[in-house]
C-alpha cells in the first residue's frame, strides 16, 4: 500500500516526448504578465502588459464579452496600457485575457473578477511601519518585485469576525510561491502560511482567524524563496466573504435538481457542524442546484478558475455561494448518471464494508491519518467494470491508493490488484495529463463479491476533512471520447497564427475513453473570413490529430474565437463533442510543462506565408505493408530562396507509416517521396500531414527556422486479404 507506483510507461512517454522536434515559428506573442490581473465588476481599471513579441499590440480580447478594452498608450511605445471595463453583469470568476497586436494573438493569462472593493498596493511598503492601510472585505492588486521585496498590509477588524486571508496567485498564472504571516498590533505573530493543504493547488497560502480584540492586524506577504519579478504578480483577499472547502456529493445527473451540501467558512446562513479543517470549524448550507440537461451543456467542463490538465476528461459545471461580504470560490460538480451516495461510516474494514450498487458515485474522504475506505460490491466472471476515483480532479489534496479484494470468507480479504496513479499522458511534454488519481478498467475474475479499499498514499502522517475523494463505479461503461486543442509548440508559450497563403496547424488530443477506438472526424467552425480547414479523423485508438488550417493569400488579417469538433460513430450512437482548450502557462526546458485548460481557442491571421508546401496522392485505398506515393509541390515567398525538408517528425503518425526525409532543394518546386506502411498500421481511416522545414528570413540579418503543415492525406487501410 505504501510504495509509490508510478508508472514506468508514462516516464518512458515524457522522455520519448523529450526528443520530438519541437514546432519551430516566426514570433509570436507571448504574453506573460496582466497587472492588475483583476477588477471588480461593474468597474474600469488600468492595466498593464509584459511579455515578449508584444509589439504594436493594440486590442484585448477576452473570454467573457462582457469585458472590454481600450487601448491608451502608444502602440509603438511598450508597455501596452489598456483601460478595462468589466459590466455589472460579468459572473465572478477567472477567464481568459490575450494580447493581439502586429505578430498575431498571445496565448492566455487568468482575469479575475470579483464582486469586492479593490484597492492597488503601492509602495514602498516593505517594513511594517510602512503598511498599506486597506479595507476589510476587498481584494489587493500587487506584484513582488524585484528579488527580495516584502509587502505589508494593515486592517482593521472587530472582535469575534471570522477573517479569511487568501491569496491568488499560482491559481492565476503568476510565478509567485507566496507565503504569508499574520501580526497583531503589538507586533507579536499570530498566524502564518506558506502551502495551504486545503485544497489541491497549494502554493497559494491561507489564513482563517478569529478576531481576538479591536485593533488593527497586519499582514507581511512575499515570496517563499524570496523570488520577485513583474511575473510574481498577485491578488490578495481580506475579508469575511464566504469560502467553500467541499461539496457533498460531488456529484449530480443531468437534467435533476440537486441538492448538495456545501461545506465552508463564513457561509451565509451556514449552520455549524461538527467538521474542522486543520483545527478550523466549518460550516454548512443546502442549495438546490439545476443541473442542465441538453446535449451540448452536459458534455462541457464549465468552470471559471484553475482546471489542470487531468481535469480535461470531466464534465461538470460550478457551485458557489454568494453573502453580503461577497461570493466564494467555486468547486466542481461532476455530471453523472448514476445514483450518488455518501460515505457511510464505519467502512474502515471488509467486515464494516459500505455495500453499493452497480454503477453508482460515492463522495467520501479520508478524514484522519490511517483512515481507509472499504466498499463492497457484487460481480460475475468476465464482467466489466471501470473504477474512477477523482481527487486531484475535483481539487482536493487527496492521493488515493486502491487495491481490490476478493471476499472469500476471511476477514481480511484475498488481495487480487492494486493501482495507484494514473500514468495516461496524451499531451506529453506540453500539456501533461498524469495524475495522482484513479482510472483502473478491471474485469471480474470469477463470481463473487469484491471490496475496493481506498487510502490515501500518505496516511501515516496526513488526512482530514480535505481529502476527499469521488469514488465511482460502472459495469460495461458507453465508449466516449473528449478533446482538447492545443497550440503546437512543446515547451514554450504559444498561440496559432496562420499567414496569407499559408497553412498552420492545430494539434488535438484526444481523451479515449472505456475502450472507445472507433475513428473520430475532427472539424473546425467560427473560423477567421479566408480560413479554411479541411476535416480530418483521427484513426482508430489514436490520441493525437493535427488539423491543418489554410489561409487564402487574400484573406482578411484578423483574429477569431473558433472551435473544434469531433464526431464518431459509437454503434447506432452518433457522438459529438466540442474540444476544450488547452495551454503552457510557464515556458519549460524539455520537462513536463506547467498548463492548463483554457475558457476559448483563438486563431490570428497575419501576412504572407514565407512558404507553403502541398501534398497529393493517388494512392488513397491501401492495405498495411503498401507504399503511399506522394508528390509535393512548393510555393515560396520571393525573398525565400532556402531549401525546404520534409519529414514526419514533432507529431503522432499512425503506427506502422513512416515519412522519409526529403528535400526540396533551391529552385525547385515538386518532389516525389514515397510513405513506407507495415503490417502494424491497422485498418481503418487516416489523416496524417507532412511537415515542412526551411531557414527564413526575419528582418534581420539572421535567419529564423520554422515548421508548416502540409495540407492533410487521408487514406483508407483496408484488410489483408485473405485476412
Amino acid at each position: 500500500m505504501k510504495t509509490f507506483i508510478h508508472s514506468a510507461a508514462a516516464i518512458c512517454v515524457l522522455l520519448i516526448a523529450g526528443l520530438h522536434l519541437h514546432a519551430q515559428e516566426l514570433p509570436v506573442p507571448q504574453l506573460k504578465s496582466v497587472v492588475p490581473c483583476g477588477a471588480k465588476q461593474g468597474t474600469t481599471v488600468e492595466v498593464e502588459l509584459a511579455g515578449n513579441n508584444l509589439d504594436e499590440t493594440n486590442k484585448l480580447y477576452f473570454s467573457n464579452s462582457g469585458i472590454t478594452a481600450e487601448l491608451i498608450s502608444d502602440p509603438a511605445k511598450p508597455p501596452a496600457r489598456f483601460k478595462v471595463t468589466i459590466a455589472a453583469n460579468v459572473p465572478v470568476g477567472v477567464y481568459d485575457v490575450r494580447s493581439i497586436g502586429k505578430m498575431g494573438i498571445s496565448n492566455p493569462r487568468a482575469f479575475d473578477v470579483s464582486d469586492c472593493t479593490e484597492v492597488k498596493e503601492t509602495e514602498p511598503n516593505n517594513t511594517r511601519d510602512k503598511a498599506n492601510r486597506v479595507p476589510l472585505n476587498c481584494v489587493i492588486n500587487g506584484t513582488i518585485s524585484p528579488t527580495e521585496d516584502i509587502d505589508w498590509f494593515v486592517f482593521e477588524a472587530k472582535r469575534g469576525q471570522r477573517v479569511l486571508i487568501e491569496s491568488l496567485a499560482w491559481r492565476l498564472d503568476s510565478r509567485l510561491d507566496g507565503t504569508l504571516t499574520l501580526y497583531n498590533s503589538a507586533g507579536k505573530e499570530l498566524m502564518s502560511s506558506q502551502d495551504a493543504n486545503i485544497r489541491d493547488q497549494k502554493r497559494d497560502p491561507f489564513i482563517d482567524f478569529d478576531v481576538p480584540e479591536d485593533g488593527d492586524y497586519f499582514v507581511r506577504f512575499t515570496d517563499f524563496m524570496y523570488n520577485g519579478g513583474s511575473e510574481d504578480f498577485y491578488r490578495l483577499k481580506i475579508g469575511t466573504g464566504p469560502y467553500v472547502d467541499f461539496i457533498t456529493p460531488t456529484g449530480a445527473k443531468p437534467g435533476t435538481t440537486a441538492e448538495i451540501t456545501i461545506y465552508g467558512r463564513n457561509l451565509p446562513g451556514g449552520e455549524k457542524t461538527n467538521v474542522e479543517v486543520n483545527g478550523r470549524p466549518l460550516e454548512k448550507v443546502m442549495r438546490k442546484i439545476e443541473v442542465p440537461k441538453d446535449p451540448q451543456t452536459v458534455t462541457s467542463l464549465t468552470y471559471h478558475e484553475l482546471l489542470r490538465p487531468s481535469a480535461s476528461r470531466l464534465d461538470g459545471m460550478e457551485v458557489r455561494v454568494t453573502g453580503a461580504t461577497g461570493t466564494s470560490n467555486a468547486r466542481l460538480l461532476v455530471f453523472s448518471d448514476g445514483p450518488e451516495l455518501l460515505q457511510q461510516r464505519p467502512n474502515d474494514s471488509i467486515e464494516h464494508a459500505q455495500h453499493i450498487p452497480v454503477p453508482c458515485a460515492v463522495t467520501a474522504a479520508f478524514n484522519a491519518p490511517k483512515d481507509a475506505g472499504y466498499y463492497t460490491f457484487s460481480a460475475k466472471k468476465g464482467e466489466k467494470y471501470l473504477i474512477d476515483v477523482s481527487s486531484e480532479r475535483i481539487n482536493s489534496p487527496a492521493d488515493p491508493d486502491l487495491e481490490i479484494y476478493e471476499n472469500d470468507g476471511k476477514p481480511e480479504g484475498k488481495l487480487i490488484n492494486s493501482f495507484q496513479d494514473t500514468g495516461e499522458n496524451i499531451g506529453q511534454l506540453r500539456f501533461p495529463t498524469m495524475t495522482r488519481d484513479i482510472v483502473y478498467p478491471w474485469t471480474a475474475p470469477k463470481d463473487a463479491d469484491f471490496t475496493l479499499r481506498l487510502e490515501h498514499v500518505y496516511s501515516q502522517v496526513q488526512g482530514g476533512a480535505q481529502y476527499q475523494y469521488r469514488l465511482e463505479i460502472k459495469r460495461d461503461p458507453t465508449p466516449d471520447f473528449r478533446l482538447v486543442c492545443t497550440p503546437t509548440h512543446d515547451i514554450h508559450l504559444d498561440n496559432p497564427v496562420v499567414y496569407q497563403g499559408g497553412r498552420q496547424r492545430l494539434d488535438v488530443l484526444v481523451w479515449r475513453m472505456n475502450d472507445h477506438n472507433e475513428p473520430i472526424e475532427v472539424e473546425a467552425h467560427n473560423l477567421p473570413p479566408g480560413v479554411t480547414a479541411e476535416p480530418i479523423t483521427i484513426g482508430p485508438g489514436m490520441k493525437w490529430g493535427t488539423l491543418v488550417v489554410s489561409a487564402a493569400p487574400d484573406a482578411p488579417l484578423g483574429e477569431a474565437e473558433i472551435k473544434v469538433v469531433g464526431t464518431s460513430q459509437c454503434g447506432s450512437e452518433k457522438l459529438v463533442r466540442e474540444a476544450r482548450g488547452g495551454t503552457i502557462v510557464w515556458d519549460t526546458v524539455n520537462t513536463p510543462a506547467i498548463c492548463r485548460v483554457t475558457k476559448s481557442i483563438l486563431l490570428a491571421v497575419r501576412e504572407k506565408t514565407p512558404f507553403e508546401v502541398t501534398a497529393s496522392t493517388k494512392d488513397t485505398t491501401i492495405k498495411p505493408g503498401d507504399p503511399i506515393h506522394v508528390t509535393v509541390t512548393a510555393a515560396r515567398r520571393d525573398d525565400m530562396p532556402s531549401a525546404i525538408q520534409l519529414h514526419g517528425n514533432g507529431y503522432d503518425l499512425p503506427a506502422g507509416l513512416t515519412i522519409p526525409t526529403t528535400t526540396i532543394n533551391p529552385g525547385q518546386t515538386e518532389v516525389s517521396l514515397t510513405v513506407a506502411t507495415t503490417d502494424k498500421l491497422k485498418e481503418g481511416t487516416y489523416s496524417f500531414i507532412i511537415n515542412s522545414e526551411s531557414q527564413v528570413p526575419n528582418g534581420t540579418d539572421k535567419k529564423t527556422r520554422v515548421i508548416y503543415p502540409s495540407n492533410p492525406l487521408k487514406i483508407t487501410v483496408a484488410a489483408k486479404a485473405g485476412k
